[in-house]
């Protein structure tokens, strides 16, 4: 595939070209959308100081679509100053603004109105979806054309969609086609790419003519086989005359080291700028057992943390920049190199994986010695057939992936003659000036360093550098620091520094004169004071319904939240149950609940479950009269899956919130024993065995799921019958414990499938009421999986169901109008179970040039909190039942932005719910630590 595009970015096997210019790309994502505004300039000076050249952005469809035609691209969505600046600061751009993005953002993007319409096919060659992405698509790019490189930004290129692989897409290549024919109209001239999540180029591009296919790896960063794997993809993309780039690691530059040493030409660790996800932005999915809750810390460890703090790993990623730029042109246009002839001693391939060779353009060889073991490794290398280093040893620490040249011309660095056929240390920085080269090295501890010079004249050396010659024409210098001056026959002067690895990690340049710049991006400086705060509380009601607002009538049958214009925030349902006189509840079951579902009867609170979009039964304390029961259900979206995952319905792609419905139950029946039990050899017998005229008369009769046998898998039909109350109208089956699957039928007919996730599937259907009814279990188990037990429950249908909701302009609206009614308090502060509050916090003085971690500590209770009428950050503290996984971040910490503050009378306003039945729900302390500056 020969890539040919209008602008000034051209690919080929041997890379990528910019103006002319070849270029090896280091790309930070960086997204606008988790920084304040006024913090975007200093995250992209900091990129640009840590030696990267570019950033990567996703631009989400539904931050700048909160509603159906309601687009807003102003203040902190204003995309066109974000770009402006990346430009400015001189920066390259990889756009992707999807219209799917992952990102652990809510939804990954895709507005949830598009949830609602079962006739929209999302991430397809769907006419509904596209025409939906059309109008996005429109908005946005005409936005990115303006600030592509040689217009008024620096974007290089921009994706389509994001790791279609990992999705069940029907036709990936009418999908990304269609994607592509959008970006064309636009008038996009720089290459189109998509990424491959998990390795299958097709099905993430479709091979659609015109669009580049990239790569994101995530392996164990000491996987001895990487390299092997990375090889393969440079190979393949080879024959196509592309180059290998990965749009998304890992952050850690041993890593990057390594992938970059194995071909690839553009490096994307991914989130190595951190951020905050503010508002009610955050994602659910599959990152827990199953179940996770994105944190609103979104912070994965990389080189600028999410409050903006340099990290050591921003050394590594300057030093490891340095490298690239030391050589130039030449390595960006280099080869990786399949038969190099470079030998390693030492260590065995899954210690030291290398060497790992790229042919330079115009002669020599980088490679890498990755350790990936846990101790270091003293090795040698065979070049040309002698071993090096001769006078020293090449000690590994762990964890390092040094990065060596071998018989390089010295002619890269404009000398006429001579070569550097071998250094056990690490060329960080060149420069020229006038007929004077000088090269910078860098190791850990002693290092040899080996030059071909045949015009040599003279030799001067410095602070502990020894010089030693084979001939005249070979010279050896080691030494752990110091310099020589190097005097050609030509009259050119060749100088050496050599830096120990801690220094070189502060090099920042070298002057027109000579001279090493050494600054310390680490340096923190913090003069700030915490504030002193006023605390006072507020009591919400049972279930804190008077913060829903918009009430809305849905009559007998609860609907998805999405259903009624519901997309992000809180929402409480209302019910009553209408039944017999007599009848007692024992508990109450949700249907399709999620996210975070809070259950109250008549203003009792029950417990708090989360239960993945999956249906649940909450069992009350006591039992309570159907009917005298009012129901409230209290559901947060704490957001929508950014991935699709088909283990819970929560997961999926267009999983919605809220619940479909409640079930008073007024009988539990759990089926033990007297199953009559028929065992088969394959799945193929069901019109046979689950027909309710199948004679069972000669079945074995056994207890459910006690069946033995020298069969695996073992499949087997489980039959009983039971009486079904005329007073009830709905039924469900819940297998707890199951780790089998089975399949189920009522009266002959299959009623559906129960599996370890899922193990609550409804019968109503299908149950004849007031009558006997036959349950037939068809069991699939292997090597004695446990079975779990069999529970009917029996019950009746709440209706009159309303719905009310609150996001987060209504939540700030309510707390200002709680401040008035609040009483005097102090940490920590202790609810009842199930109960809700407002605390309030006056803080008059607050300095606003700084940033701010807020920590809190406490028990059984979540927080969302809000300043200035933003809502900055939602926490759960540990709990003893209800809450469940958090993943992305520090779980315990909101962020406050000083840009957000003002200089006196700020408001902080934490909405407190206590989540235990059976425990209080404490905040034990608030932590308030000024975020430390640097560079």
């Amino acid at each position: 595939m020969n890539i040919i595009n209008k602008t000034a970015v051209q690919l080929s096997n041997r890379g990528i070209s910019i103006d002319g210019k070849p270029a090896i790309i280091l790309c930070a994502s960086l997204f606008y959308f988790r920084i304040p505004r006024e913090l975007w300039k200093d995250r992209l000076r900091k990129v640009k100081k840590a030696g990267y050249n570019c950033i990567d952005v996703y631009f989400p469809w539904n931050f700048h679509e909160t509603e159906q035609n309601k687009w807003d691209f102003s203040g902190e969505k204003d995309v066109e100053v974000f770009l402006q600046m990346a430009a400015d600061e001189g920066l390259y751009v990889v756009a992707r603004p999807g219209p799917y993005i992952c990102s652990e953002w809510d939804g990954g993007a895709l507005p949830s109105y598009l949830f609602a319409d079962s006739k929209v096919r999302l991430r397809d060659n769907d006419p509904a979806f596209l025409a939906h992405v059309g109008r996005w698509f429109d908005r946005i790019l005409s936005l990115l054309k303006k600030y592509e490189l040689g217009q008024k930004g620096s974007i290089i290129c921009v994706q389509l969609d994001n790791e279609l692989d990992f999705y069940g897409c029907q036709d990936p290549t009418g999908y990304i086609s269609a994607l592509r024919d959008m970006a064309l109209t636009h008038s996009l001239e720089v290459p189109l790419v998509a990424c491959a999540g998990q390795g299958d180029l097709y099905k993430a591009s479709g091979n659609a003519t015109g669009v580049i296919p990239t790569c994101n790896f995530y392996p164990n960063d000491r996987d001895p086989d990487f390299e092997s794997k990375v090889h393969e993809y440079v190979e393949r993309l080879e024959k196509q005359n592309l180059p290998l780039m990965v749009t998304e690691t890992n952050r850690s530059h041993f890593l990057l080291r390594r992938l970059f040493a194995a071909g690839a030409k553009l490096l994307g660790p991914y989130l190595q700028v951190s951020g905050t996800n503010f508002g009610f932005s955050n994602a659910a999915n599959n990152w827990g057992n199953p179940l996770s809750l994105l944190t609103s810390d979104y912070d994965f460890g990389g080189m600028i943390s999410s409050t903006g703090e340099v990290r050591p790993e921003a050394l590594e990623g300057r030093l490891m920049s340095h490298i690239i730029d030391s050589v130039g042109e030449p390595l960006a246009q280099s080869l990786y190199k399949k038969n190099h002839g470079l030998t390693l001693k030492g260590a065995l391939p899954n210690e030291v994986t290398g060497p790992n060779v790229l042919e330079l353009e115009g002669g020599g060889y980088l490679y890498s010695l990755p350790n990936v073991s846990e101790r270091g490794q003293t090795v040698s290398v065979q070049i040309g057939g002698q071993f090096y280093p001769k006078q020293t040893k090449l000690t590994i620490s762990k964890g390092r992936c040094p990065l060596l040249l071998a018989q390089t011309p010295l002619s890269h660095w404009g000398l006429e003659q001579g070569m550097l056929e071998f250094s056990s240390a690490e060329l960080i920085y060149s420069r020229t000036i006038g007929n004077q080269s000088i090269l910078v090295f860098s190791a850990e501890g002693e290092s040899e360093t080996v030059f071909h010079l045949p015009e040599l004249i003279n030799v001067e050396t410095e602070d502990g550098i020894l010089l030693s010659r084979a001939n005249d024409s070979h010279v050896v210098f080691t030494g752990i620091s110091g310099s020589a001056v190097i005097t050609l026959a030509s009259g050119q002067i060749l100088e050496l520094r050599m830096l120990q690895r801690e220094k070189a990690l502060n090099l920042r340049e070298v002057t027109a004169d000579g001279s090493l710049i050494f600054d310390d991006l680490l340096k923190r400086v913090s003069d700030a004071e915490v504030p002193s705060i006023q605390w006072g509380i507020s009591p919400l009601n049972a279930g804190a319904s008077e913060l829903g607002e918009n009430s809305q009538h849905l009559g007998d049958q609860a609907v998805f939240l999405e259903n009624q214009g519901i997309y992000r925030g809180y929402a409480w349902y209302q019910a009553k149950v209408q039944s017999h006189s007599g009848d007692h509840v024992h508990g109450v079951l949700l249907q399709d609940a999620s996210d975070i579902c809070s259950v109250y009867t008549n203003d009792t609170f029950q417990a708090t479950v989360v239960p993945g979009g999956g249906s649940v039964y909450v069992p009350f304390k006591e039992d309570r009269f159907a009917d005298q029961l009012k129901l409230l259900v209290r559901s947060e979206i704490w957001g929508h899956s950014n991935f699709d995952d088909a283990r819970l319905p929560a997961f999926r792609m267009n999983g919605q919130k809220g619940i479909t419905g409640a079930i008073a139950v007024t009988k539990l029946m759990e089926f033990k024993g007297n199953w009559r039990f028929k065992s088969v050899r394959s799945r193929n017998e069901h019109e046979k065995y689950t027909i309710e005229s199948c004679d069972t008369e000669t079945w074995p009769i056994i207890n459910w799921g006690s069946w033995m046998t020298e069969h695996h898998p073992s499949y087997g039909y489980y039959k009983k019958t039971f009486q079904a109350s005329s007073k009830s109208n709905a039924w469900y089956l819940n297998l707890p414990g199951i780790r089998a699957l089975a399949t189920v039928f009522i009266n002959g007919d299959e009623a559906g499938k129960v599996n370890p996730l899922t193990p609550y599937l409804e019968l109503t259907p299908w149950i004849k009421a007031g009558e006997e009814n036959q349950l037939t279990l068809f069991l699939e188990t292997f090597y004695g999986l446990e079975t779990g037990d069999v529970i009917l429950y029996e019950g009746i249908k709440a209706k009159e169901w309303e719905v009310a909701s609150a996001g987060e302009k209504e939540l700030w609206n309510h707390a200002l109008a709680a401040q008035s009614e609040t009483i005097a308090a102090e940490l920590p502060v202790e609810l009842l179970p199930g109960s809700s509050a407002w605390l309030m916090g006056k803080i008059e003085q607050m300095d606003s040039t700084h940033c701010w971690e807020v920590m809190f500590n406490g028990s059984n209770i979540k927080v969302t909190v809000f300043v200035n009428g933003r809502l900055i950050g939602r926490i759960w503290t540990p709990s003893q039942t209800s809450k469940p996984q958090m993943r992305g971040g520090n779980e315990n910490m909101a962020y406050i932005p000083g840009p957000w503050l003002r200089g006196e009378g700020n408001t902080l306003a934490i909405l407190l719910e206590s989540t235990e039945r059976e425990y209080m729900g404490v905040l034990e302390g608030i932590q308030f630590s000024p975020v430390k500056s640097n560079i």
